[in-house]
């Protein structure tokens, strides 16, 4: 009755500024923003709704969103985060998707949020705010679907007040659940919790928790008789989550929603940690998968890994070339005095080292958003991608000799004695560039531990990964007896260099095939243009190098013409839409990992070998060319009844994204084997047949 009374009066006590202060329109989805003070003075704080239309026949998704997808990501471009208020949701449906449950909305749904004018702005000047919102939208596929808009919010009495905007407020508090303080408990037995609130009838009435991974969203939730004044109880499924002690989430029955907060006993033992209490994880589409207990490592342990790991990236064939390049610089310094020596070796580490940081800095702040991304995720970029082809392309052709650039980026040996520092650390950016499609065996668990530990953890592994990428050359700088070994500087120093080129240029097209996967096959002759276009400009820099008045204004001119060209050929392929599906990442193809699909044939019991890569990583490409592609791999499949799935993640793809964090992964390659019968086990990153034969006999 309290609530009822306070949703009428806000029917007179509020008159809106707008009732479309702003809005968002996609395919399957638009979004509308009102304003609820027809004035807000600076200083003040108002309302806004966001009401979200769906398509017939699509659908969104809760804070939690149970068995699969991710709820919808609101951000206001201000300069205080904290003059944004909670988004607060309505209270979700079940929607079953056999056999996944997800908790979300249909056809239409509202959100309310508030905003606080800055106590400096200019009164009688409108206050307008950027806004983005990112949805998740399903039928029987999902899209991720957004757009940006602006909000106006006025500050003086000016605005004509809107009668329909009292109305949107009342629908949307009225949908959002209560926040109740009964003495909510609950009690675990076995594989069974047992909630108990007293709200009244149990008769049909839904938990949602906030938390995920806590019960089994699948199973029915069953109404049992409580003891007498106990109120209501529910018997839930429990999930692979870890109850610490309290649960809290929406139960809902016919006489309304409350948010309550159960109490009981903590887990003893964990068995897969759970997501912190309102966390929103965005990309998120869990497989429903009972996974065994991971081995878990310490933030020292992961380091360790980390460190090694780094160490062995040095040998991969992306980094190697320019590891060379490095040491071919070095040998002009061989002679120099130890503190020379010194400055190289720490402006080389120096650079890896930034990189590391700027990286691990972008991976925490996307973690800490709910969003889900690996090792290796600026590979899903198209530009990225393109622009890594251009540079590595434009380095071969310096160090052809086409063109001779002085202390920059591509002069990779930093020969002077002016420019040595600079062009070291340049070297050991590029070199962390270059390293991330190689996940080398000791990183795959390091990494995984670094995103799903604290961020200072985080910080620690990406350092120690790039102190073990610079270790070897920080070595052959400071030991005098490994900087003996060089050859004296000589003519094979220009003629190695000419020769490391083709490295260049092939890791350049392998950038240009990886671009293929990503933007489809039939944009891909832009980006073959703009390549021939920078060779052009290559050349026609190198010619006014050694021209001289007219002749070296003329080329640099049409050098510089060549370049934009480059960059116009470019474009479309960056920036257009994807032509068409991708092709598989695997040589052996398989069939297409999703996590119904997955569930689907485990439920049957069928065993199941998933092969989770990508087109950018080698190690993915050394197994698929070596094992999948082998003529025992076929036979080996059917004689154990063996069915081969691959998951991509060449684009980004939530569902492979949440497949790699349920297995403490953070790149790829992931290889893990589901017996018919049994837990998963996850297989070594380097694999051969003999190693999946004992897999699937269970030797």
């Amino acid at each position: 009755m309290v609530r009822m009374l306070a949703v009428c009066l806000s029917l007179f006590a509020f008159a809106g500024a707008d009732l479309r202060a702003g809005e968002i329109v996609d395919e399957h989805v638009s979004a509308s923003f009102v304003v609820r003070n027809a004035v807000t003075a600076p200083g003040d704080t108002t309302d806004i709704a966001i009401r979200n239309v769906l398509a017939d026949g699509w659908h969104s998704y809760w804070i939690n969103p149970g068995d699969s997808g991710e709820p919808p990501h609101i951000e206001f471009d201000v300069d205080d985060p904290s003059s944004v208020g909670v988004a607060q949701f309505p209270t979700p449906s079940r929607m079953p998707y056999p056999p996944l449950i997800n908790f979300g909305y249909k056809d239409e749904f509202t959100l309310l949020t508030s905003l606080r004018v800055p106590d400096d702005w200019p009164a009688g000047t409108p206050y307008r705010v950027p806004v983005r919102i990112d949805w998740l939208v399903c039928a029987d596929i999902c899209i991720p679907e957004g757009g940006t808009t602006e909000i106006e919010i006025p500050t003086d009495a000016s605005s004509e007040p809107d009668s329909s905007v009292a109305f949107t407020f009342v629908q949307a508090e009225w949908a959002l659940p209560e926040e109740s303080d009964v003495a909510a408990t609950y009690s675990r037995e076995a594989d069974t919790i047992y909630l108990t609130a007293p709200l009244g009838d149990a008769e049909g009435a839904v938990f949602f928790p906030l938390e995920r991974g806590i019960i089994d969203n699948a199973a029915e939730q069953t109404a049992v008789a409580a003891a007498e004044g106990d109120g209501m109880t529910l018997a839930l499924a429990t999930g692979n989550g870890t109850l610490d002690g309290e649960m809290r989430g929406v139960l809902k029955t016919k006489d309304g929603a409350w948010w309550i907060t159960a109490t009981g006993d903590p887990d003893e033992v964990p068995v897969v940690a759970a997501l912190p209490a309102g966390e929103v994880p965005v990309g998120s589409a869990g497989t429903g998968l009972t996974l065994p207990n991971l081995p878990e490592i310490g933030p020292w342990q992961a380091m360790l890994f980390a460190f090694l790991g780094g160490l062995i990236l040095n040998l991969m064939p992306c980094v190697f070339p320019v590891l060379a390049l490095k040491t071919l610089g070095l040998v002009a310094h061989a002679d120099a005095p130890l503190s020379r020596r010194a400055v190289i070796g720490g402006a080389y580490t120096a650079g890896i080292l930034t990189s590391f940081a700027i990286l691990a800095a972008v991976l925490v702040s996307l973690k800490a958003t709910g969003v889900a991304v690996g090792w290796g995720f600026q590979l899903q970029s198209p530009t990225f991608v393109a622009v890594m082809a251009a540079l590595l392309f434009a380095i071969g052709l310096n160090l052809s000799g086409i063109f001779e650039i002085g202390a920059s980026l591509t002069r990779l040996g930093g020969r002077g004695p002016q420019d040595g520092a600079a062009g070291s650390f340049a070297t050991g950016c590029l070199a962390t560039i270059v390293a991330t499609p190689c996940t080398a065996p000791f990183m795959a668990v390091a990494v995984g531990t670094a995103l799903a530990a604290s961020d200072f953890t985080a910080i620690g592994v990406f350092a120690a990964m790039g102190l073990g990428l610079a270790a070897p050359f920080v070595a052959l700088t400071l030991l005098p007896g490994l900087a003996k070994i060089l050859p004296k500087p000589g003519v094979w120093m220009t003629r190695l260099k000419e020769f490391l080129a083709f490295f260049l240029y092939a890791t350049a097209a392998w950038l240009v095939w990886v671009l293929a996967q990503l933007v489809g096959i039939d944009t891909m002759l832009g980006a073959l243009v703009a390549l021939v276009l920078l060779g052009l400009a290559a050349w026609l820099y190198g010619l006014s190098q050694r021209g001289s008045g007219r002749s070296h204004k003329t080329a640099s001119a049409l050098a510089a013409v060549a370049m934009l060209a480059a960059v116009l050929a470019a474009w479309p392929t960056v920036t257009g839409t994807p032509a068409g599906p991708i092709a598989s990442a695997s040589a052996s193809d398989g069939v297409p990992f999703s996590p119904t699909r997955l569930a689907d044939l485990r439920s049957d019991g069928t065993s199941v070998f998933l092969n989770v890569t990508a087109a950018w990583c080698i190690s993915c490409k050394v197994n698929e060319r070596v094992v999948f592609g082998s003529s025992g791999f076929r036979p080996l499949l059917e004689r154990n009844d063996v069915t081969f799935m691959t998951a991509d993640w060449t684009r980004r793809d939530p569902e492979v994204s949440t497949l790699l964090e349920e297995f403490g992964r953070a790149g790829v390659p992931l290889y893990v084997y589901f017996p018919g019968d049994g837990e998963p086990q996850i297989l070594p990153q380097i694999l051969t047949l003999s190693m999946l034969d004992d897999a699937f006999v269970g030797r």
